[in-house]
């Protein structure tokens, strides 16, 4: 019998376009219906994993439970169900409870931690009453722990510490030989967000593209679904122009997810980021509250200064503001 993980598609090598196929060759059903719902999932079919992640929510095996839990809440914040989102994010939160009065492996504790980060860390909430997850990091197998680095990595990058973020992600990249498509393209996406964070902009595109090419032939959208707003308008540079029909299923992913990934974290949340913007809005939105000058934001994103000066004064209507400093408290982080 084949050795249960989370998340056991993420923590699978293999050659890109070739993820149902990886799915398939799980022998354990169990283990092949969570890698399914992981397919769905990554592929921005939220409605299919979470059919199948539902079934898994009480699942005696730690590894099952703790990857339904994880892929049900996120897939139904951009079902716009936010009472099931919290229903998978709260079972995380009682498997770690569960865990403490139990005698669990080292891995599976790990395993608990990491979902446990997951599900604080990128919904932009402080993870300080769980363990360092650094400290159980070498405890995963080589694919999710590349995913844990992504979460770290995540935290640095909140806390601004953009070249610590990119830096653990750069030498996680190194030291992995094989390549984990799912985990390696959230790693992309980490490191293309602390470059255009530096303004370095033709190496953030780089970064990206990078995570595209991972992730184009399995039509692997919801990474850059989820990031879009941080991202910084890169999507729009480097994939609207390029293609134009997956920008727009991009972009519909976006509109559901943020609204979802919202009302979880702004009931939480000090900060409210809102969810009156349209995703081109708020990609110029989150540039102005930088910084970034209306010449600037024109000839990153290739439009004119005019549009980006009707932008803005749709923007500063919408949000009732005057200044560009206002900006800053509707935005992420």
């Amino acid at each position: 019998m084949e050795k249960r993980t989370v998340l056991p598609l993420l923590n699978s090598a293999f050659e890109p376009g070739k993820a149902l196929e990886t799915v398939e060759q799980f022998e354990d059903k169990d283990v092949r219906n969570i890698a399914r719902a992981e397919f769905f999932y990554f592929s921005g079919k939220a409605k299919e994993c979470s059919e199948i992640a539902r079934l898994y929510l009480e699942d005696e095996t730690m590894e099952l439970r703790l990857s339904a839990c994880m892929l049900y809440g996120y897939a139904n914040m951009t079902l716009g169900n936010s009472a099931a989102a919290r229903r998978g994010l709260d079972g995380i939160r009682d498997c770690m409870k569960k865990l403490r009065y139990t005698d669990a492996s080292e891995e599976t504790y790990a395993f608990c931690i990491l979902a446990g980060y997951i599900g604080t860390v990128l919904l932009h909430q402080p993870a300080d009453e769980i363990p360092d997850l650094w400290k159980y990091s070498s405890m995963l197998p080589e694919g999710v722990k590349l995913f844990a680095v992504y979460v770290m990595a995540h935290q640095a990058y909140l806390k601004g510490e953009y070249w610590s973020a990119y830096g653990m992600c750069r030498t996680a990249l190194f030291m992995t030989k094989n390549v984990y498509p799912i985990s390696m393209i959230y790693i992309q996406c980490i490191m293309a967000m602390c470059m255009i964070n530096r303004r370095q902009k033709k190496e953030a595109q780089e970064e990206l593209m990078k995570g595209w090419v991972l992730a184009e032939k399995d039509g692997f959208l919801e990474p850059f679904i989820e990031h879009h707003g941080v991202l910084r308008g890169l999507i729009e540079v480097c994939i609207r122009k390029t293609d134009a029909d997956v920008y727009k299923r991009i972009i519909e992913g976006v509109m559901s997810f943020s609204r979802g990934w919202m009302e979880i974290h702004n009931t939480k949340a000090k900060r409210k980021v809102t969810n009156e913007l349209s995703a081109m809005e708020f990609s110029i939105a989150m540039m102005a509250s930088d910084g970034w000058t209306n010449k600037e934001i024109a000839s990153y994103m290739e439009i004119s200064v005019n549009t980006v000066k009707h932008y803005l004064t749709d923007i500063f209507s919408k949000l009732n503001v005057k200044k560009r400093e206002e900006l800053k408290k509707y935005m992420l982080s």
